[in-house]
């Protein structure tokens, strides 16, 4: 029985990695949210953006925990920090594949499930991908932006004076595909 289990575990590690080799993460990637504060801009960040990008279907997944966003407002960081959510965009890119080859910039929309805590919002947004010559692993910069409004995702604004609607903006590093 231990013979077998071990000969499972090993065909399926195997199965999975042979199938994962196209799959990239990064926790490299920056994201800022602009929005607007008592009429004044509003900026929040974090550098705790993990992303997991498969070159082959275009599938993404982005998270990140909700207390790592900073914007320099007391007030703001202090509901942020106790927060334990995490938030979630699980979508697709519309382009055919991520070309790591030299290319021109190729604009693509992304669509996709954004889920912070119990809400779950389907969500569009509009991006590039800019090939990069010469610079060791990185093959290409990627950019994403979206329109976000609190009420439609059905969240409640934490702070008086804080406008619903935000622009996210995502960037990140595309590595070279593996060759084998």
């Amino acid at each position: 029985m231990k013979k077998a289990l071990l000969i499972l575990t090993i065909s399926m590690t195997a199965w999975s990695a042979a199938f994962a080799q196209d799959v990239y993460y990064t926790k490299s990637a920056t994201l800022k949210l602009n929005g607007e504060l008592d009429g004044n801009a509003l900026q929040l960040d974090t550098r705790q953006l993990g992303v997991m990008l498969d070159y082959e279907t275009t599938e993404m997944i982005i998270r990140f925990p909700l207390n790592s966003l900073k914007s320099g407002v007391d007030s703001l960081d202090n509901l942020l920090k106790n927060s334990a959510l995490e938030v979630v965009f699980d979508g697709t890119l519309s382009l055919e594949y991520i070309n790591t080859e030299n290319h021109p910039p190729l604009k693509f929309t992304a669509e996709g499930w954004l889920t912070v805590g119990p809400s779950k919002t389907l969500i569009t947004g509009e991006g590039e991908l800019h090939h990069i010559d010469d610079v060791g692993q990185i093959a290409c910069m990627m950019g994403m932006t979206m329109h976000l409004n609190l009420k439609d995702l059905n969240l409640r604004n934490p702070v008086p004076g804080l406008k619903d609607d935000f622009e996210a903006v995502i960037t990140q590093a595309v590595l070279q595909r593996d060759k084998n």
